[in-house]
């Protein structure tokens, strides 16, 4: 019986390990839209780690930009507020990409019904924020 719920413990681990990689539904910096996502999904789990990674001093990122990757390492306040506004947020249609840059229609603020577009730029395979 013990080896059942091992065997049943290690596959859940490694189905949830091959979600996870995939970014939950395509959440993840291979894509605009799934780098846009990164942000929504990190304001509704609370789960801030990722956000660090959506900036690229090389790109030079503006006021704006640099504020969302700096909520991981925030404080409690910065983080509520950050909550507040993206975690009702959503990629609205999909992203016009003209070679390695990228604008990604969102919707955010409390109530998910203000209008923004997020600029992002490929580097090395991935999509960073650039400005909003």
């Amino acid at each position: 019986m013990k080896h059942l719920f091992y065997a049943a413990f290690v596959c859940t681990l490694f189905f949830s390990a091959c979600k996870g990689k995939s970014g939950g539904g395509g959440a993840d910096q291979s894509t605009p839209k799934g780098a846009a996502e990164m942000i929504f999904n990190a304001a509704s789990s609370g789960d801030y780690s990722q956000l660090k990674n959506l900036c690229n001093d090389a790109l030079q990122p503006d006021g704006d930009s640099k504020h969302v990757c700096d909520v991981t390492d925030g404080d409690d306040k910065l983080k509520a507020s950050f909550k507040e506004y993206f975690s009702k947020g959503k990629v609205v249609g999909e992203p016009v990409v003209e070679g390695d840059n990228a604008k990604v229609s969102i919707t955010f603020g409390p109530d998910g019904t203000k209008e923004e577009t997020f600029n992002m730029t490929k580097k090395d395979g991935k999509w960073y924020l650039v400005s909003f």
